[in-house]
C-alpha cells in the first residue's frame, strides 16, 4: 500500500517520511484512529515505505521487490498481530489458522472495523482477544535478524484487546527493543492501553475523515462521483466502510423500508410490527446498524424540514418532497423520541441483543411517539 492510496494528510505523511529519510524512525509509534477511518492504511503504507528499495517524491516506489510483497502483506519481515476469537479446540493456533484470512481482510477492507473482522473470521458472539501467548510468540520471532528488509516491522492492529499480562509482556520489548525494529500499534481506543505502553512510544494521531476525503477515495473505488455516492459519504458520518456498505446496499431498499416502517409506527399496527421484526431479523448484524442509522438520519432531516430549517441541508427535489413530508407528522418531541428509540436500539444490537426482539420493542416506541403532542412554542 502506498501513501497515494490515502487521501489527504499530507503533513502526517510528510512527517513519517521525513523521519525515515533522515534515519530518526521511532522504534515504537501509536497510530491513534478512529472506527473505520485510515489509521490501519497508515500505517501499513509506513511500513512499505521504511523497506522500499527505491522510495522517491514522498512515497514507496510500489514496484521494487520489497513493494510487491508488502502490497500482498507477505514481505517476511513485516508481521501481523490482531485479535482472535478461541475455538473449541483449546490448544489450536488461531493467530496461525487466521493469518491468510487477515491478509485477504487487508487487502479487501484495510479501512475495516473489529466487527467486520469478526464477521471475517466468523467469530459468532465470542469476544476476540490479543492474548500473552500470541505476544510471547511474537517476542521469539522478533530476536532473529530481519530477511531482507531494512527493517523488521511488527504491527499490532486493535492492541486494546490485550489483556493485562499481553500488555505487560509487550511493555518489556518496547523498553529493549531488538535493533532495527519497528512497532506500530494501530488503535482505536488509545486512551485504553496501559499507560506504561503508552508512554514508550512516539504517538501519530490519524483524525477521521472528512466529507471529501472520503469523496475522494470511493470516487476511486467506484468509479464514479455520483448523487448516491454523495449521500451514502453524507449518512456515513465519517466511516469509510459504512459509506461503501451504503453504496453496495440499494438506498431506495432502505427508504422503502423505513417508510413502510413509519407507517406501521403511525397506525400503530402491531401485527405489521411482528413482521417486520422477522424480516430486521434476517438482515444480519451490520446491515440493522447501518439501516438504523440511515434511520435516525432520515428522522434528524426530517425535524430539520418541520422546524423550518430545511435551507441549510443539501438534499435532491424528490428526497426533500420526502422529508417534507414526514416533517409534517414529525413535530419536535416526537422525532426526539424516535431517535432515542433508534438510537437505544443500535446501542442494543451492537452488544449483540436478539434483534427480532429489541426492533419490535423500538417499534412500540417509535408507535408511542406519534401520540405525543405537539409542545406549543
Amino acid at each position: 500500500m502506498k501513501f497515494a492510496d490515502i487521501p489527504g494528510y499530507e503533513s502526517i505523511k510528510d512527517k513519517l517520511t521525513k523521519a525515515a529519510d533522515s534515519g530518526q524512525v521511532a522504534h515504537a509509534q501509536l497510530f491513534a484512529c478512529t472506527e473505520g477511518g485510515f489509521g490501519l492504511m497508515m500505517a501499513l503504507a509506513y511500513a512499505q515505505y521504511l523497506n522500499c528499495e527505491n522510495p522517491s517524491d514522498g512515497d514507496s516506489c510500489g514496484t521494487c521487490f520489497s513493494c510487491i510483497k508488502s502490497s500482498k502483506f507477505v514481505h517476511p519481515d513485516i508481521h501481523y498481530l490482531f485479535p482472535v476469537a478461541k475455538s473449541k479446540k483449546a490448544d489450536s493456533d488461531e493467530l496461525a489458522a487466521l493469518t491468510p484470512s487477515f491478509r485477504n481482510f487487508l487487502n479487501d477492507t484495510p479501512f475495516g472495523s473489529g466487527s467486520d473482522w469478526a464477521d471475517t473470521a466468523g467469530f459468532e458472539n465470542r469476544t476476540p482477544i490479543i492474548n500473552v501467548r500470541a505476544v510471547r510468540e511474537t517476542i521469539q520471532g522478533l530476536q532473529l535478524k530481519a530477511f531482507e528488509g531494512k527493517f523488521k516491522i511488527q504491527l499490532i492492529w486493535q492492541p486494546e484487546t490485550l489483556r493485562a499480562e499481553g500488555a505487560n509482556a509487550l511493555l518489556k520489548i518496547l523498553e529493549e527493543p531488538p535493533a532495527k525494529t519497528v512497532f506500530m500499534l494501530i488503535s482505536r481506543e488509545p486512551d485504553n492501553l496501559l499507560p506504561t505502553l503508552i508512554s514508550r512510544m512516539q504517538r501519530v494521531g490519524i483524525p477521521l475523515p472528512v466529507y471529501e476525503q472520503i469523496i475522494s477515495f470511493l470516487t476511486a473505488r467506484f468509479g464514479e462521483d455520483s448523487e448516491r455516492l454523495k449521500n451514502a459519504v453524507a449518512l456515513s458520518e465519517g466511516s469509510v466502510p459504512e459509506a461503501i456498505k451504503l453504496m453496495e446496499e440499494k438506498e431506495d431498499d432502505y427508504h422503502r423500508w423505513y417508510l413502510e416502517w413509519l407507517r406501521a409506527c403511525f397506525r400503530q399496527d402491531t401485527s405489521r410490527f411482528l413482521q417486520l421484526s422477522e424480516e430486521f431479523q434476517e438482515m444480519g448484524k451490520e446491515l440493522q446498524k447501518t439501516f438504523l442509522k440511515y434511520c435516525m438520519e432520515k428522522t434528524r432531516k426530517a425535524f430539520i424540514f418541520s422546524s423550518g430549517a430545511g435551507e441549510i441541508l443539501h438534499v435532491q427535489e424528490a428526497e426533500k418532497t420526502d422529508l417534507e413530508k414526514l416533517g409534517k407528522i414529525l413535530h419536535g418531541d416526537a422525532a426526539e423520541k424516535m431517535l432515542s428509540e433508534l438510537d437505544k436500539t443500535w446501542y442494543h444490537i451492537d452488544r449483540n441483543a436478539s434483534a427480532r426482539m429489541v426492533f419490535f420493542d423500538c417499534s412500540m416506541g417509535m408507535a408511542s411517539a406519534f401520540k405525543l403532542p405537539k409542545t406549543l412554542a
